[in-house]
């Protein structure tokens, strides 16, 4: 198969996968195992993570939380590795749901957390804004109110911030139904009536069947408490009627395990036991042990509630067997969980060793091996990036070319090694230089750049001039130097305020020219000069007047 047919069909697998989710169960885990062979055949790490992810996704949807589970692990490591950051955060807030569902409050609570943390560091608003939401839901259910209340105001707050798409209410409507839900539970009913009078504004022409469903569950209670018993009527014969046109009901268990509960109080036994066969029959095909014993608490109230004491005994029974199944299976959970949690530290470790390699290889990519200089390469990315910072701010630039003088007679008579040697210690001698106006880079041969940003002429001549004093000092033999018997530089800068035309190269060009001019009339000296060549000359010492 050629590359481009390759890729195409790779492509049509991947956007299969994107339209069935959520649809066709078969089809989409069909179309991750196509993926996941040929990633695993061309060592595509970033394809595997994608098919892993998807095939985890579809698990959770089939309530099948082991294969889910095992999947998903598998798609946090290779996730990681391939920086799919977006996919790694659905992968958590996946697991918190499934842990939620088992009744597993503090694994989902630390895989919200993980999911929230990585949203955070890689500004995933959309998945934050439903973490934030799931967290509150979280508090929420377990009585802890002020802590609910901060998450669904900051993913209000993010809503508003970025939400762009006019008429885009789904994500908003879940926002103020949770809102009102937890000002209410807190008996704060005044604060319940806005939420409840924005979603009748706002949302209600955007409603689809399912939000009917958890917005009239919310309202029904609201209503309730108010005392206002024919708006509380209409919302419950609402959901009588949405329910039988929504059967996918798992996502708004809560809802409904909360209005269940309203029944049993107002004695509406015909809808209790309606919604309760409907929650019945989807726990059990799907295999929730923790929604299982819900349902079966809310049988329990009811056979208490009219004295059959024959079911409530039953019901008992199935209650105890759940509990106990449901402590095993927590048990798996927690299994399941340290198997994700060691997934995701070979992940993070495999992703340093990685980054190491990479710094080190930056490093050896753009540092000259001998001197531990900038190379050629770094050289080119620096001074473009000067020039331009010093453009915009109008600050003085200047660049340095300078060369030992007379080296190829140094390298006849001395050996490469001890030239090698002798290029090092000018080396060690322009790295003691480096700050943050200074950058220093070896150009190749006996050649060395240096870049001065933001200096005056007279403190780049002054900077020049020590650096070849200090050369001097080395006292590095050579004989055969028409200069002097020892090793010296000839340096020729240019300087100047970089114009919007210039470019690193126009200065480079006059400090090559300047340089040998230096070589022309002396060498051992410094030659200073504006683009156009023409030399600064260093200030006049002013003679001393005697009183």
């Amino acid at each position: 198969m050629e590359v481009q047919e390759s890729n195409d069909v790779v492509k049509a697998w991947k956007q299969e996968v994107l339209n069935s989710r959520g649809k066709d169960a078969e089809h989409t885990l069909k179309c991750c195992l196509d993926i996941e062979r040929y990633a695993k055949e061309h060592k595509d790490a970033a394809l595997l993570g994608f098919a892993y992810f998807y095939s985890g996704e579809t698990y959770y949807l089939l309530n099948d939380v082991e294969h889910m589970f095992h999947n998903i692990a598998q798609a946090i490591h290779l996730l990681g590795q391939t920086g799919q950051w977006e996919l790694i955060a659905r992968s958590y807030n996946l697991m918190a749901i499934s842990s939620v569902n088992k009744g597993n409050v503090s694994a989902a609570m630390d895989y919200y957390l993980t999911g929230l943390n990585y949203c955070r560091k890689y500004g995933i608003t959309k998945m934050e804004i439903s973490i934030m939401q799931n967290l509150g839901n979280l508090y929420m259910e377990n009585g802890v109110y002020h802590e609910a209340q901060s998450y669904f105001e900051k993913a209000h707050s993010y809503y508003k911030s970025n939400s762009t798409k006019k008429g885009n209410y789904v994500g908003l409507t879940a926002i103020y139904v949770n809102l009102a839900r937890c000002y209410m539970l807190q008996g704060m009913l005044d604060k319940t009536r806005v939420y409840i009078e924005k979603l009748d504004s706002e949302c209600e022409s955007y409603y689809e069947d399912i939000d009917y469903l958890y917005v009239g569950c919310m309202k029904a209670r609201y209503y309730h408490l108010i005392r206002s018993y024919a708006r509380r009527d209409a919302q419950i014969a609402e959901i009588q009627e949405k329910i039988d046109k929504y059967v996918q009901i798992m996502e708004v268990f809560d809802d409904l395990y909360d209005f269940c509960n309203l029944m049993l109080e107002i004695d509406r036994d015909d809808v209790l036991w309606m919604v309760v066969g409907k929650l019945d029959e989807i726990v059990k095909n799907a295999g929730v042990v923790n929604l299982q014993r819900k349902v079966i608490s809310l049988k329990i109230k009811g056979y208490r509630k009219n004295q059959d004491n024959a079911s409530y005994m039953q019901a008992a029974g199935l209650y105890y067997e759940l509990s106990e199944i449901m402590e095993r299976e927590n048990k798996d959970m927690i299994v399941n969980m340290l198997y994700v949690r060691s997934s995701l530290e070979r992940a993070n470790e495999s992703r340093k060793q990685m980054e190491a390699v990479n710094v080190k290889l930056l490093e050896q990519s753009e540092t000259d091996q001998l001197t531990g200089l900038a190379n050629h390469y770094r050289l080119n990315d620096y001074s473009e990036k000067v020039l331009k910072y010093c453009f915009e701010h109008q600050l003085p630039l200047a660049m340095e070319i300078l060369d030992i003088d007379f080296f190829k007679q140094y390298n006849d008579n001395y050996g490469h090694q001890q030239g090698d040697e002798c290029i090092t210690a000018i080396a060690n001698q322009l790295k003691k230089m480096e700050n943050g106006q200074t950058f220093c880079a070896r150009y190749g041969g006996d050649e060395f750049i240096v870049i001065y940003a933001g200096m005056s002429a007279e403190e780049v001549r002054e900077r020049a001039e020590s650096l070849r004093q200090n050369i001097m000092n080395l006292k590095l033999e050579h004989l055969y130097s028409k200069a002097l018997p020892i090793v010296t530089i000839s340096q020729g800068i240019s300087y100047g305020i970089p114009e919007e035309e210039n470019r690193s190269w126009d200065f480079l060009h006059v400090a090559d020219m300047l340089l040998y001019r230096v070589k022309a009339r002396s060498r051992n000296d410094i030659c200073l000069a504006n683009l156009n060549g023409e030399e600064i000359e260093p200030p006049k010492q002013q003679e001393k007047v005697e009183p």
